[in-house]
Formats: structure tokens, sequence, C-alpha cells
């Protein structure tokens, strides 16, 4: 997560930090606000499509796309100003890629994501209250999250 300073110095950020990188790269429009925008950029690019013919998809099958994309996917996801979407589906979309993360075993296919918002406003603690936890877990949730969502300051 880049956080600090001003939303042009975090996008300049986010440009010098993944210039050369070999990742398929898909990069949100920054400032979604609903998760409709968010499916109306699935859509876009054709990153899911039903096996069956639609007119529309429902909130379910965008999940279930969204949570196989993210464990099969080796791809760089960049979601920028995040702070603006809807809290509910902001806190769901970020608590299965940490729930992914932190189940994956060494050796596999790392995910990919960067997100930007102006600071970090609490999501730290926001997600560790929504996160899973593993039997016989030692760590908090807290430390957990901690442990797989870095959080840079450009401002420091």
């Amino acid at each position: 997560m880049i956080i600090g300073k001003s939303k042009i110095e975090r996008q300049n950020f986010i440009n010098d930090l993944i210039v050369g990188l070999n990742f398929e790269g898909f990069r949100f429009p920054s400032n979604m606000k609903l998760f409709d925008e968010y499916c109306d950029f699935i859509k876009k690019e054709k990153l899911y499509e039903p096996w069956y013919k639609a007119k529309s998809y429902n909130l379910n099958q965008i999940l279930d796309f969204h949570w196989d994309w993210v464990s099969e996917s080796n791809s760089l996801i960049i979601m920028e100003e995040f702070e603006q979407m809807e809290e509910s589906w902001r806190i769901e979309l970020l608590r299965i890629y940490l729930n992914e993360i932190e189940n994956r075993k060494k050796g596999e296919k790392k995910i990919h994501l960067i997100i930007s918002q102006e600071s970090e406003n609490g999501l730290t603690e926001k997600l560790s209250k929504v996160i899973d936890v593993r039997e016989n877990e030692r760590r908090t949730e807290k430390q957990i999250v901690e442990q797989n969502l870095e959080i840079i300051d450009i401002s420091e």
C-alpha cells in the first residue's frame, strides 16, 4: 500500500516502481467508488466471461471470479486512490487478497497487488477484524495483516 504525499506523486511513485516489471498488469481506474465500477472494468477488459450467455453478472459471480483470479493469477493488479471505494467492497476485496497471501505455501506464485491512498486511515485495524485466522495461529490478526500488507509512506 502506497500512502503519503499527493495523488500525482503516488501515481508517479507507482509508475517508477512498475517500470520494467515482467507481469501482465491491470491498472484499475483511479478513484473507483462503487463495486459496479469494478465490475465494469472486469467486463471491459474481458477478465471474466461466464461459461453461459448472460446479459449481466451478479455480485456472487464477480466475487467468485475475483477469488479465482487472485488465487491463480500471476498478474500485477493496481488499484489507485482505493480509499474512495465503498467501504464494504474495499474491505472485502482486500480480505480476499490477504487470506490468499496468508495461505500460500513457499514457492507458490505470488500475488502482486499495489494499492494507493492518501493515508493508512485505520485500514490495518479494519482488515484485522475480518481476515481468516488458522487454527493454532500464534500471531494476532493485526500482525498477520501487517506481515502481508506492506505500507510504504512516500512522504517520509
